[in-house]
């Protein structure tokens, strides 16, 4: 694949598409999902310098009310320790929530197509899963712990 191989998954996938500003060490481009609950934007991050990084950012389109910050921390939390890939990050500062999935890329492998589109589409599966849950916690006055068992059918993980 060339250099511009992303851009050539976008317009292959229909995707629409927007180039961010970067440097000369990233590239960054906009994606734009409509997920059940809400409209969801995705941030591509492809690093060029050192080890070749793909950032796959799913950033979650309301913030965090300060007062309900800690329960989504634990939220978060809860999902976070039992992925196998890919986290949810608050920032407990300004509310921002995200979802990250990060892996190593080579673009001139036959495969690149495949596995960022499969990271991509895991970011999508997974956001759109927890964003009930997320608006039931901020919204709703939703146990953090109860929305995760909900969610998940886990066993109780308080008592791990």
């Amino acid at each position: 694949m060339n250099t511009d191989a992303l851009t050539m998954i976008f317009k292959k996938n229909k995707f629409i598409y927007h180039c961010l500003p970067g440097s000369p060490d990233k590239t960054c481009y906009l994606l734009k999902f409509e997920l059940k609950a809400c409209n969801t934007d995705y941030i591509i991050e492809k690093h060029h310098a050192g080890n070749k990084l793909m950032f796959i950012y799913a950033i979650f389109p309301v913030k965090v009310p300060v007062n309900k910050r800690t329960e989504m921390a634990v939220f978060t939390a809860l999902f976070n320790n039992n992925l196998a890939s890919g986290c949810w990050e608050l920032n407990m500062k300004d509310g921002s929530l995200r979802f990250r999935i990060s892996y190593m890329y080579e673009e001139k492998n036959s495969s690149f197509e495949r596995i960022f589109l499969e990271n991509l589409d895991q970011s999508i599966r997974f956001t759109d899963i927890c964003t009930q849950g997320i608006l039931s916690v901020i919204f709703a006055d939703a146990n953090p712990h109860e929305v995760f068992q909900e969610l998940t059918k886990a066993i109780d993980v308080k008592l791990n």
